[in-house]
């Protein structure tokens, strides 16, 4: 019998034989889709727009297994793909474009493509969009199109906005888990799911007025789009919910209920083939990777993301203080660049890690490079700490910004242990050692060390407000507190500068530096790696959005078991946190 070991080996060994073989045989389609990747877009060409993986700010490295199962993988940042879609505008061999498959990614990220159709209808290209059921998301990105059309036995679902946000308190009480905690401000609430059962006012109270000011921006721009009454959309969503395909018609935010094939005929018509011939199409992300051309040479301004949870030293996934620190500094060193826009999509996470994004932003400044900030879905807590120095704040109406307060969590397990019986014995050099132990309850004496630490980082973070946004320390703390504002209620307590898009942040930089309108934009990229790159040749043509259309999408998402891992995953962080946080108060699905 062969061992484990054996076996193993073996099993090594096949691996890299069959990734060489698929290195060797892919390099020529790599090559050729370096080379020539603008011929693969055939005149007469559709342009489909699914995106049903999220839509984010920096994009990401696209994951191998999901390659070869055949996964549709955006890995295409937001302004990529906007970009491609003002491109297309221009580009002869694009004769229309095709809303429809998925949509998911928050309005900010999203925002940027939405607009950018406008230009494509202004060049008289017609934008159709094709979705089954909707819901408000689906119907404000349709808005931007000539046309919205649906299936006929679908729904539109149109019930205002709603949020989860998943308490413990009740269950970790029940088996004997205590979350001891510190922290400022009576909106604070990111330690509240761990101590109570329900929602405190001040909780409900902001999230009330988030969920109220989404729905308004939401809402406005369907209605500003389709000519409707912004009133009469809140009605139907009070007194109706759920609209039949010939109630949204009447409504005004739908055009037609037909068969999917209807609209690949009315596309064919739009291409210019006969009836019995493939529609040539082009999928937007491969588009987007075909066309894309970053700034040119020479005195200009660096866009630089900042997107995910703020963590010390390095992150693969989200903001390393140390990796950002890092990449501003490279910017603020390059003598072409002449001003900064940092995007900042980020809950915020470690005070001490955002300090050090925060020391290179004042770094720049006085380097006589501007820094504007860009605020996409968040720039909470931590994200504001490093936005607010800036020279100026822009922020997209739906943004969830200030949050400005400190927490420390505190767990342990000791009445849990001790009903199974089981215990641990301490043994200390100092009476204040061992706080982060989670066998035993933090006594009086560590507690306190513990708050003095988080008050004085959170007089800190008025300090720095105040002196980034030319406020009194009281006037701050006012409207601080850990209380989170949408960005449009940003803009009125003096939080924000203007309301606006990336493209807004970058003229303003542009203003600021004093460089012409033909001054390069020069974007960060994570380009994939060879492999994903080939993996991605290789199955392209096994996942074109209008064949998926016709034979089904047999992929299966685990959305509940999803939707609880992330629960569990953000319980773990918080409670696995050693030291002082900044953090957004919770998370939570806007529905």
């Amino acid at each position: 019998m062969k061992t484990v070991l054996q076996i193993t080996l073996a099993f090594l060994l096949a691996f890299l034989i069959a990734t060489a073989i698929v290195v060797l045989l892919g390099f020529g389609l790599v090559a050729a889709a370096a080379s020539g990747s603008e011929r693969t877009v055939e005149r007469g060409s559709i342009l489909t727009v699914d995106l049903s993986e999220a839509v984010s700010e920096r994009g990401g490295e696209a994951n191998p297994m999901a390659l070869l199962q055949g996964a549709m993988v955006s890995t295409v940042p937001a302004y990529e793909l906007a970009s491609a879609l003002r491109h297309a505008a221009q580009d002869d061999r694009v004769k229309g474009v095709l809303l429809h498959g998925g949509l998911s990614g928050s309005m900010s990220a999203l925002a940027a493509a939405r607009d950018a159709l406008a230009e494509v209808r202004a060049a008289k290209k017609p934008v159709f969009a094709y979705y089954a059921s909707m819901d408000e998301k689906a119907i404000w990105f349709a808005s931007a199109a000539d046309e919205t059309w649906m299936e006929p036995l679908d729904v539109v679902i149109f019930d205002g906005f709603s949020a989860d946000i998943p308490y413990f308190g009740d269950m970790l009480k029940k088996y004997g888990i205590e979350v001891q905690v510190t922290r400022v401000g009576k909106y604070k609430s990111a330690v509240e799911p761990f101590l109570l059962g329900r929602m405190s006012a001040e909780n409900k109270e902001q999230m009330e007025a988030i969920l109220a000011d989404v729905q308004s921006t939401m809402y406005g721009e369907i209605a500003s789009a389709k000519g409707l009454d912004v009133a009469k959309l809140q009605a139907v969503s009070r007194e109706k919910g759920w609209l039949t395909p010939d109630q949204a018609i009447e409504l005004g935010i739908v055009t037609k209920a037909a068969p999917f094939g209807d609209m690949l005929a009315r596309l064919k018509e739009v291409a210019g083939v006969g009836a019995k011939k493939d529609v040539p199409q082009v999928a937007l992300q491969d588009y987007a990777r075909a066309v894309w051309k970053n700034g040119k040479k020479g005195d200009g301004i660096q866009v630089i993301v900042a997107e995910g949870e703020i963590v010390d030293g390095e992150s693969s996934e989200g903001i390393g203080g140390d990796d950002l620190a890092r990449r501003l500094r490279a910017a603020r060193e390059d003598e072409h660049v002449k001003a900064v826009v940092m995007r900042v999509d980020s809950p915020g996470g470690s005070a001490t890690a955002s300090d050090v994004i925060r020391s290179e932003v004042l770094a720049l400044k006085a380097a006589g490079k501007p820094v504007v900030v860009s605020m996409g879905r968040l720039a909470a807590s931590g994200g504001y700490w490093i936005s607010a120095n800036a020279d100026a704040i822009v922020a997209q109406p739906e943004t969830l910004t200030g949050s400005i307060g400190v927490f420390g969590m505190l767990p342990n397990i000791e009445k849990l242990a001790e009903e199974h019986g089981l215990r641990a014995e301490t043994v200390r050099t100092s009476p204040l050692s061992g706080f982060q132990s989670i066998w035993h309850r933090k006594d009086d004496a560590q507690l306190a060390r513990v708050q003095a630490l988080v008050d004085r980082i959170y007089d800190r973070f008025l300090g720095l407000v105040a002196e980034g946004r030319g406020m009194t320390r009281e006037r701050v703390h006012e409207i601080a507190q850990g209380r989170v504002w949408s960005g449009m209620r940003g803009k009125e307590l003096g939080l924000v500068d203007e309301i606006g898009d990336l493209d807004r942040a970058i003229a303003i930089a542009r203003e600021k530096a004093r460089l012409g309108a033909d001054a390069p934009v020069r974007y960060e990229r994570r380009d994939q790696k060879l492999l994903d790159e080939i993996l991605e040749e290789l199955i392209a043509n096994e996942r074109e959005p209008l064949t998926r259309a016709l034979v089904g999408d047999d992929g299966r998402k685990l959305g509940a078991l999803s939707e609880a891992l992330a629960v569990f995953e953000h319980a773990r962080r918080l409670a696995g946190t050693s030291g002082v946080v900044a953090r957004l108060p919770f998370d939570f699905d806007v529905r």
